[in-house]
């Protein structure tokens, strides 16, 4: 019962339904001077229900692309993970920031198995780390910047996503 009463739909409700029955039994005089207080009483449960559906919509977009969403000065940065946790970060949406303009087949040959072609169309992705390295070559301050970025927002909390599932897994 509780609970039900706690619903900002529910309190508005009973207060409306109260407020109506002073109109009934005591007339329009009590309308108009009760009303007031039934809109300060209205209040906190209508912002509260606001609220609460603001949160509902954010919820319902953003929801799909929960973990899947990076944004590097306005520049949207696609990651994909994969069945072991791995985040391949585009190639095209860095050198975009970047500039760097090493071809995918040299990045395959110097990072074995860091860099492959994923997602529909398939474009080409390189691993979180790789990348934090491969940035950590260049010595460019744009460049820099954007690598420790994207320790700080996808490689790292990656490491800590995969440490904590081989814990759960192990023991």
């Amino acid at each position: 019962m509780k609970r039900w009463l706690g619903l900002p739909l529910v309190r508005i409700a009973l207060w409306v339904g109260a407020w109506a029955l002073v109109g009934y039994y005591f007339g329009v005089v009590a309308l108009v001077t009760t009303s007031p207080l039934m809109a300060v009483s209205v209040k906190r449960p209508m912002v509260q229900l606001l609220s609460d559906f603001r949160h509902a919509v954010r919820r319902q977009v953003w929801m799909p692309v929960h973990g899947h969403h990076y944004v590097y000065r306005g520049t949207t940065v696609h990651v994909v993970e994969d069945d072991e946790l791995c985040r391949w970060v585009n190639l095209a949406d860095i050198q975009k920031m970047a500039g760097f303009t090493l071809a995918d087949h040299t990045l395959a040959v110097v990072y074995p198995g860091k860099v492959k072609a994923m997602g529909t169309p398939p474009a080409p992705h390189m691993r979180d780390d790789a990348l934090v390295t491969h940035l950590g070559k260049i010595n460019q301050p744009e460049v820099l910047r954007l690598r420790t970025w994207v320790e700080r927002n996808i490689a790292l909390p990656g490491q800590k996503l995969r440490s904590n599932a081989s814990r759960d897994a192990g023991g």
